[in-house]
């Protein structure tokens, strides 16, 4: 069932697809609410477009996101994708090279304008992914994201993390217990 924004807002479109849920997923982080109505709706569009992107659900996904100039951008690679067919095509390609939950929040801030997410990227990405060749070979790698919104929905993220420390773990794998290691 493709996924359609409605009047009620995209967590509803998330739910009609018949896709996995919010239960389905660690959502476990600290939440700082630092803004009032807006920060708290931004939020719940966050956890929609995360879960319908999580389940792999291309329209829902789209369905929490802005035509009015989406973006990712990821400083570590040099991806810089703008629009709204190319960021389509971002989460096509992402959804095959990567499948489920990828990055594990350990704090987010909310605010009226923006959400700034502090956690790990933790996978096995399998092609091109975020804009780099990948071998199949376990990440798990501190990264920081900011997402912006504008029109009631997401209009883009900025992802941050060490470049070095991406391609060195493409080519050799994470190291034996990087998901513990205290970067906070």
């Amino acid at each position: 069932m493709s996924a359609r924004p409605t009047a009620q807002g995209p967590e509803v479109a998330v739910r009609e697809a018949g896709m996995a849920t919010r239960a389905d997923f660690d959502f476990s982080a600290e939440v700082t609410m630092a803004g009032g109505a807006a920060a708290r709706r931004n939020w719940e569009v966050l956890e929609a477009h995360m879960v319908a992107e999580w389940s792999c659900d291309l329209d829902a996904t789209m369905a929490t996101i802005t035509r009015a100039d989406p973006f990712q951008v990821m400083h570590a690679t040099g991806l810089h994708v703008r629009g709204w067919d190319n960021v389509r095509e971002f989460y096509r390609r992402r959804m095959e090279t990567f499948q489920g939950q990828g990055f594990f929040a350990r704090r987010w801030v909310v605010a009226d304008e923006v959400i700034v997410g502090n956690g790990q990227f933790r996978g096995t990405p399998k092609g091109v992914f975020f804009g780099t060749p990948t071998g199949g070979k376990r990440l798990c790698l501190p990264m920081t994201v900011w997402i912006y919104f504008g029109d009631g929905l997401l209009r883009g993220e900025a992802t941050y993390l060490d470049g070095l420390e991406l391609r060195r773990q493409i080519e050799h794998g994470a190291p034996d217990g990087a998901e513990s290691e205290a970067v906070w």
